[in-house]
């Protein structure tokens, strides 16, 4: 099995947990590529990875949008992806993840009301037909711009191993 990671970051915290994941599933011999939305032209899916694990900042309650991403450029002089975001990428998915096993992540803030990217990304998903392999994913962030709490790096490896588990275990569609 191969496993390909696609995610945004603005302030730096989601690359960082991409990067955590991405050595979990390594952990596990599980090799993964990954890219970022806006940074690198992502790989047509002409040989489907055996998991696509996507993960993005929450914004607003939800995945970022132009406005949003515009925002965070603004509060700090640099910021990680430029472009478009994962919103958009989906968007160019749609008829080609039918049946693709799946993961999604998000960073957010701690709080019931911060709402979260990845249960949007899973929705988008799974009414395209893919397969979530476990269920979506947060890492928290200690504010907007402030860094990911204590150990979430440590979650993330763990969460990326236990994604390698789910995905070899689960039943071929």
């Amino acid at each position: 099995m191969t496993a390909l990671l696609v995610f945004e970051s603005m302030y730096g915290s989601t690359a960082a947990i991409a990067q955590a994941v991405a050595a979990g599933l390594a952990d596990l011999r599980v090799p993964t590529t990954v890219y970022e939305v806006g940074v690198a032209v992502i790989p047509s899916f002409s040989a489907s990875p055996g998991l696509l694990v996507i993960g993005a900042p929450t914004h607003q309650r939800g995945l970022s949008t132009t406005g949003t991403r515009d925002a965070a450029r603004g509060d700090v002089a640099e910021t990680v992806s430029r472009g478009d975001g994962v919103r958009e990428w989906l968007d160019q998915l749609v008829g080609r993840v039918s049946g693709m096993q799946t993961a999604v992540f998000d960073t957010a803030v701690a709080g019931r009301l911060s709402g979260s990217a990845a249960s949007t990304i899973g929705k988008r998903l799974t009414k395209a037909g893919a397969h979530l392999v476990v269920p979506p994913e947060s890492f928290t962030v200690s504010g907007r711009s402030s860094g990911l709490l204590p150990d979430e790096l440590e979650h993330a490896r763990s969460w990326g191993r236990s994604l390698a588990l789910f995905a070899a275990a689960a039943p071929a569609r």
